[in-house]
C-alpha cells in the first residue's frame, strides 16, 4: 500500500538544454496541446481513471515488472490511490506552461517537451499550498503520454523504462 501511496503522490504532486534540439513542428505541438487539454480536464472532473492511463505505458510495465503485478492492477491500484487522496484536495488552478517548456526528439526520434507545472490545492480546506514540478510530455506511438517528475529520480525511473532518454538531460 505504501508503494502505491509514493507512487501515486509521485504522480500527482502534493504538498507531474537537450541533446537533440529540434523543436516540435506544429502538427506535434496541436496534438500535445490537445492531450493537456485532455489531461487539466480529467484532473479538473477528478476522472483519474484517465490521469492514470496518461502515464506512460512503458514506466507501467517496469512498475509492474517489479511489484510482480499486472499492468492492469498497477492501473487500477493508482487510480484508487489517487482517488482515496484527492478525496480531500481541491484544486484551485492546474498550469503546464507550454510558452517555457523544453522541448525536442531523441536520437531516435522521440518527441518529448519539459513542461513547467504549477498546481496550487487546498486539502481538508486548509491553506492553498503551490507546487511546482515539471511534467514530461512523451509522445509514444503519436499518443502524447505525461509523467510528473518531481525528483530526479522519477526521471531516473522514466529513463529505466525508456533508456533512448539517457543522454537527454533534465532541463535546468
Amino acid at each position: 500500500m505504501y508503494f502505491f501511496k509514493r507512487l501515486t503522490l509521485a504522480f500527482f504532486a502534493l504538498g507531474f538544454s537537450a541533446i537533440s534540439a529540434v523543436a516540435l513542428d506544429d502538427a506535434d505541438r496541436a496534438n500535445l496541446d490537445q492531450s493537456l487539454a485532455a489531461y487539466r480536464t480529467a484532473l479538473e472532473t477528478a476522472d483519474f481513471a484517465s490521469v492514470v492511463a496518461a502515464i506512460p505505458p512503458g514506466v507501467i510495465d517496469l512498475i509492474s515488472a517489479q511489484a510482480n503485478l499486472s499492468p492492469e492492477t498497477i492501473r487500477k491500484s493508482v487510480t484508487a490511490q489517487m482517488t482515496t487522496i484527492m478525496a480531500s484536495a481541491t484544486i484551485e488552478s492546474f498550469v503546464m506552461d507550454t510558452d517555457t517548456m523544453t522541448d525536442g526528439t531523441t536520437p531516435s526520434d522521440v518527441a518529448y517537451a519539459f513542461l513547467p507545472t504549477t498546481t496550487n490545492l487546498s486539502i481538508d480546506e486548509g491553506p492553498i499550498q503551490t507546487v511546482q514540478t515539471l511534467t514530461l510530455a512523451v509522445d509514444i506511438d503519436d499518443t502524447w503520454y505525461l509523467m510528473r517528475i518531481e525528483q530526479p529520480q522519477h526521471y531516473d525511473f522514466f529513463r529505466a523504462a525508456y533508456p533512448e532518454f539517457v543522454e537527454i538531460p533534465l532541463p535546468e
